[in-house]
This record gives structure tokens, sequence and C-alpha cells, in this order.
């Protein structure tokens, strides 16, 4: 039980570790945006609120409420994702997710991909984790909220939209940015378990207002996928 114990606090330091402290910054800030800690619940037992503000004459203000046993082990969470090609195009990656402050807390998203074509492609996190039958079998953008497409950062949009990344004629990226709204834990935001995908096209996040633009930017068909997967 202490080896376990140590090698937890070991882990723990090494992902502190690889945040900039720019990013510490960021993910502070967006972090406790919209969120309440340790208010007093029932039984005088602590909990925490994220509130989801609402959109007028489209959807309600959304209260996350986390209480016992969901205080438990809110350390560092870490999760991988290992992408592979959806046919032999020779993409490869490897996508990591941080999470400092579960369940409310934001996610740094870091990593690099190699052998894309050049240019802007749709970043998502799909529902399903189960790749037996390819890529393409993964269901839609990940989307408890049921909201349509949109960019990262806007009031409305998937869980899963991650926006575009872009690759050099090299065809590699280099991956480093912070999600104010996915999470590695349980709860309706949870992706560990879920598929990440790099699309075909570019993502025009919603911006053309047709129902494919709606449902998933127009990105096309996945590239490659990985299964999100927590670090121990």
């Amino acid at each position: 039980m202490n080896i376990v114990v140590q090698s937890e606090v070991v882990i723990f330091k090494l992902l502190v570790f690889v945040i900039t402290q720019t990013e510490n910054a960021a993910l502070q800030s967006v972090g406790i945006k919209n969120s309440l800690y340790e208010i007093p619940g029932l039984g005088n037992q602590p909990v925490m609120i994220k509130a989801i503000p609402g959109i007028e004459n489209y959807q309600s203000d959304i209260f996350e409420v986390y209480a016992e046993p969901y205080l438990q082990n809110l350390y560092t969470k870490a999760a991988i994702a290992i992408l592979q090609a959806e046919a032999e195009n020779g993409i490869t990656g490897e996508i990591m997710f941080i999470q400092r402050d579960p369940p409310l807390g934001p996610t740094l998203i870091t990593g690099n991909i190699t052998g894309l074509p050049a240019g802007k492609h749709g970043f998502h996190i799909h529902q399903s984790g189960d790749l037996r039958q390819g890529c393409e079998k993964i269901g839609g953008h990940f989307n408890p909220y049921l909201l349509r497409h949109g960019a990262p950062f806007d009031p409305i949009r998937h869980v899963g939209d991650l926006g575009n990344i872009e690759a050099g004629e090299d065809g590699k990226v280099e991956i480093r940015f912070v999600d104010p709204l996915i999470s590695l834990t349980g709860g309706p935001r949870g992706v560990v378990g879920r598929s990440l995908v790099v699309a075909t096209n570019e993502d025009n996040l919603g911006v053309d207002g047709t129902a494919d633009s709606l449902l998933n930017g127009q990105s096309g068909k996945p590239l490659a996928c990985g299964v999100i997967a927590y670090i121990r």
C-alpha cells in the first residue's frame, strides 16, 4: 500500500512539472470562472458547483453539483490518446490530457501528430471509444447537452468540439492548448473512454449555418483516431 501511495505522489509531481507557469495561470483563471468550491452542503459536507450560463431563447442555465463521493481523489488526473490512421496513410500521434482540478477545472491538451496532409483539420472527441470497426463507427461528436456544433470557446458547442489543428508542409503539428469544458472524471462532461479524432477537412466551426455545418463543421471523414485512456 505504501508503494502505491508513493508512486501516485511521483506522478503528481511529474504532471505539475509539464505545465508551464503561463499555462498554470490560464488553468487557474479559466477554472475559477463559473465555479464555486467547498459550499456547505447537506450534513456540512462540502459541495462544488459549476454553472454553465444559459443562452436566451435557446437553453436554460445548467448547474453541475458535485458532493461526496465525487470529492474523493481530486488530485491531478491525466489521460492519453494514441492516434492510429484510419487507412495506411502513415499518421501517428500521442495526445495527453491533464486536468489539475477535477471535476470542475479546465484541461490542458498537449502532444504531437505526424504524417498529416498539410493544412487545417478538425479535432474532435466522439461519443464512442469502440474502434473495432474503425474510426467511422464511433458515433458523432460527444454532445451530452444536445447542442449544436461550434468553436471551442463558443457559448454553444459540443463538449467534444476542440476546433482545428494545422499541420505544416512536413505533415507535423504540435498541440498545446487549454479547454474549459471537457473533464477527465465521471459526470456529463467526462471524455475518458471516448475517441479523439483528426478529421480530413478544416472544421468551419458551424458558421455556415447549414445542417452539416451545425452537426460537424463539414470536417469530413476521420483520418486518424484513438481512445482516451487514463494514465496510471
